[in-house]
């Protein structure tokens, strides 16, 4: 499979090899430069600062590349998002860990990409097992849905020789690992690529994942902050992002890191429309839905030695578990993940109060003698409704194609490229899929539309690629997406 993906991404880098070198002139600095004083111009716009936008940020800056970030909230991050309780504990409202660390090759040459960041730049975190994040579950569907899905699950398991180990109830882990129903998930993305690669033991940062994300945006120096982008005019020579505030930006390429429910929504209008094969990856890749809420006391009324709780919901909810934050920060909470379409049809804030009645209801049944006080916080997430978000994360959907992935990246007319999870083939829905997307696209733009040329230079002839170094190209990249 990764070699089909190795001669896939060959096959790209020629194309844009050779798409790129059959114009017969690019812009100019006159031609670019043709413009009113006031609108802020620059090499590259990135919308976004999500782990894929900063770093991409962070790369081309380090390259000397002119850039400027475009962020809709009024923070870095995305679907990172760190808060602090009053008693100074740190939740984690998005992504909580590092999906697998060391590499379960034989030769073991593998770490993840974002374990090899948070060590450079001595972000402390803690290694914790798999186990720590998947409890056990009823089973509550179907047989016939779930026969007919293992069938698909098991055929594809055989062609790949590869099953997973784990012991929990097959539809549950599934659906909660998606965050989304059994029926729209499909059974070739359930071979989990993250754990060939990276193996089974993961991690959480104990200052908050976001401490990734500060460490990314910390020495970028032109990230504009509740600018919501509204419409992109891409051109021959140039695009024109145009936002809410009534701002126009201008710049040679424009990479596009939003979350894919922002792409699924179409708030942003392309002018002209985007091709009807990105068009149909934006709305056949699936972008599911999980949300948290924090419990936070004064003091600990459970055992918190290894401790891990489920209880289902009897009412209003979609309640899979309840994990304690105890075992990495030593605080008073309890960490209550929800998912799948149960909670997308609810007014998730508006039912506040009720869904936390839930939650200690369940409790109270689990601990029938002792007396649980009412919680002194409670911290809930918003993502699916965000309108800078949508949903949390992606996953391979039952009508995916196995491409859909390459033409979501794919760049369009040579000036917008597209990166975040739900571009990445191995490694959707993760954030070390962001951060790799991140880099795919910075070494295109490195290696492919060569943004370090000076334009007055670049000619048809500058821009030539010859057989080498296409060569040097693809052997870059593969290098790169082998080793880092």
């Amino acid at each position: 499979m990764h070699i089909l993906q190795y001669l896939l991404l060959s096959a790209v880098v020629c194309g844009h090899l050779q798409q790129h070198n059959s114009r017969v002139k690019r812009s100019t600095v006159n031609d670019f430069d043709s413009r009113s004083s006031d609108i802020p111009t620059t090499k590259v716009l990135i919308i976004g600062s999500g782990i894929s936008g900063l770093e991409a940020a962070r790369l081309l800056q380090q390259n000397g590349v002119a850039t400027i970030v475009l962020e809709a909230r009024n923070r870095t991050g995305g679907r990172v998002w760190s808060i602090r309780s009053k008693n100074n504990l740190t939740l984690d409202m998005g992504a909580h860990s590092i999906n697998g660390i060391y590499g379960s090759i034989p030769s073991g040459l593998l770490t993840n990409p974002l374990w090899d960041l948070t060590r450079s730049a001595n972000i402390s975190a803690c290694p914790t097992g798999q186990h720590d994040f998947f409890g056990s579950y009823p089973v509550y569907y179907s047989s016939i849905v779930v026969q007919k899905w293992y069938d698909e699950y098991m055929l594809f398991v055989r062609e790949a020789t590869r099953i997973s180990s784990s012991n929990i109830s097959f539809a549950d882990y599934i659906g909660d690992k998606h965050g989304a129903e059994l029926e729209s998930i499909s059974a070739k993305g359930s071979l989990d690529l993250t754990t060939v690669h990276y193996g089974k033991m993961h991690a959480v940062c104990n200052k908050g994942f976001m401490a990734i994300t500060d460490y990314l945006a910390k020495n970028l120096t032109n990230i504009r902050f509740e600018e919501i982008v509204t419409k992109i005019d891409y051109h021959k020579n140039f695009v024109k992002v145009s936002t809410k505030s009534g701002q126009i930006y201008r710049a040679e390429f424009v990479l596009i890191t939003v979350p894919l429910g922002v792409l699924k929504s179409k708030q942003i209008e392309f002018n002209p429309q985007l091709p009807q094969w990105k068009l149909d990856a934006i709305d056949r890749i699936g972008f599911g839905h999980y949300e948290k809420i924090y419990l936070l006391w004064d003091h600990v009324w459970w055992n918190t030695n290894d401790f891990y709780l489920f209880q289902s919901s009897s009412k209003l909810i979609n309640l899979k578990y309840l994990i304690t934050a105890n075992k990495w920060n030593g605080k008073p909470s309890i960490e209550c993940i929800f998912s799948g379409k149960t909670i997308s049809s609810l007014t998730w804030k508006q039912n506040k109060n009720e869904t936390v009645k839930d939650i200690l209801d369940n409790l109270q049944r689990m601990f029938p003698n002792i007396k649980i006080a009412p919680p002194t916080e409670i911290h809930m997430s918003n993502w699916n409704e965000d309108p800078f978000s949508y949903g949390s994360y992606s996953y391979i959907s039952i009508n995916q194609k196995y491409e859909d992935p390459f033409y979501l990246s794919e760049p369009i007319n040579n000036r917008l490229l597209f990166a975040g999870d739900g571009t990445s083939t191995d490694n959707y829905g993760c954030a070390h899929g962001a951060l790799l997307s991140a880099r795919r696209e910075v070494t295109r733009l490195l290696y492919v539309y060569n943004v370090l040329l000076n334009p007055n230079l670049v000619s048809s002839q500058s821009t030539k690629g010859t057989s080498l170094d296409m060569f040097i190209i693809i052997i870059f990249i593969l290098l790169h997406l082998c080793f880092y």
